[in-house]
């Protein structure tokens, strides 16, 4: 598969050597349409990480709120509340009904508590009001999780809470985000501790030919004009309406479909200035320079010293450093497949997706180098980012 000839997989030791050296020298791609945008003081929540899992959202939520930075005296922005959660994904819950999600209703407070909003315990909608204008610029929220991000109504929900929320979307290489996210979920959860990623994935690729319509329904988007961001979004939702999106096997694989999954929330919430796309191998490799770049998108300002020495730390939460074994990697036949299915419905489009959402005045980050290169439209890409500099 062209896509991936030049990543790390069954590379040799120097060649990640050199590879991950070539990496850290890459320059981000920089655009003078990176206008910061205020935050404001009504949007609930502040701030999102959309995902995806596996691509260090946790590593960024703890990066923006570990007490070192978050509690900084020199820090001139609010905090975040003094026990942040992760993972509240109240808004991808079953059961969320979106006229309860409007100010005052239940569940839209219930929101406000699981955020920690200083405004949550008002009773009144006039009491509400009052408090978002007077008290609200006292804290940030954040409300982080990988399930947002393929979510077909959460950009509905949010876009009736606020629509001036800022949103941060991670993505890693979908094959190897499967591999490290079956990992997961064997080595903390004690899950498919009997089957091996390659019986999940022989089961994803069955369910998508047994099922009714599935086959047409991925076909339909993968025939969506690049520009096209109605068609896709329509066709994530009617993706996202199968049976086979119900199991968490599927969804290891699914959730890797992010030229479809984006084009709701491009369709339906984001907003220019409000949205950054962060390439997780350069987060992970150059995680200061992802910080700084991460802190002027948020804030508006170069890093602290405590962010700066925080992002430096070389700590990754959650990051489980094993030997690999074999039932967690693909052999080489599905890993075949995978990856053709992955270039037909991400990487063909996926450069232009990224080209198109810079231009309505999204921040990107990365995508400057592994394991993306190979990729249609790389070059085109990076060009016309260094040419706006």
């Amino acid at each position: 598969m062209k896509c991936f000839q030049c990543s790390c997989h069954g590379a040799t030791i120097a060649t990640v050597v050199i590879a991950a050296a070539l990496l850290c020298l890459a320059l981000p791609v920089l655009s003078k349409e990176e206008e910061f945008m205020p935050n404001q003081p009504d949007a609930v929540p502040t701030f999102l990480i959309i995902g995806t899992a596996k691509g260090g959202t946790t590593d960024l939520f703890a990066q923006l709120t570990a007490g070192i930075v978050n509690l900084d005296p020199d820090r001139p922005d609010p905090p975040f509340p003094i026990k942040p959660i992760k993972e509240l994904a109240y808004l991808s819950r079953t059961g969320i009904d979106g006229t309860k999600m409007l100010p005052q209703k239940r569940q839209y407070m219930e929101y406000l508590q699981l955020l920690g909003h200083p405004c949550s315990d008002a009773t009144e909608r006039s009491l509400l009001q009052e408090c978002f204008d007077t008290n609200a610029t006292k804290h940030y929220t954040l409300d982080a999780t990988p399930t947002y991000s393929y979510s077909a109504v959460v950009p509905l929900y949010l876009r009736e809470l606020s629509g001036w929320s800022k949103v941060i979307m991670m993505i890693r290489e979908p094959v190897e985000r499967a591999e490290s996210l079956y990992r997961h979920y064997v080595l903390t959860g004690g899950r498919w501790l009997d089957r091996s990623i390659d019986d999940l994935a022989t089961d994803f690729f069955k369910a998508i030919n047994t099922e009714k319509g599935v086959v047409t329904a991925l076909q339909r988007a993968a025939d969506c004009s690049y520009g096209d961001v109605v068609c896709l979004a329509n066709s994530w939702r009617d993706i996202s309406g199968f049976k086979l999106m119900d199991s968490q096997e599927n969804k290891l694989f699914a959730a890797g479909l992010y030229r479809y999954a984006l084009a709701v929330w491009r369709y339906h919430y984001f907003k220019p200035g409000r949205v950054l796309v962060v390439d997780s191998h350069v987060f992970f490799e150059r995680r200061v320079d992802a910080m700084e770049k991460i802190i002027r998108f948020m804030y508006g300002r170069p890093m602290l010293p405590s962010e700066e020495t925080l992002a430096a730390s070389g700590g990754v939460w959650r990051k489980i450093v094993v030997q690999p074994m074999p039932k967690t990697i693909l052999s080489p036949p599905l890993r075949q497949q995978l990856s053709e299915f992955y270039e037909q419905h991400v990487m063909r489009g996926l450069f232009r997706m990224l080209s198109d959402m810079r231009d309505e005045g999204a921040w990107v980050f990365g995508f400057s180098g592994e394991p993306w290169n190979e990729c249609p439209g790389f070059e085109e890409f990076n060009a016309a980012g260094k040419s706006k500099l």
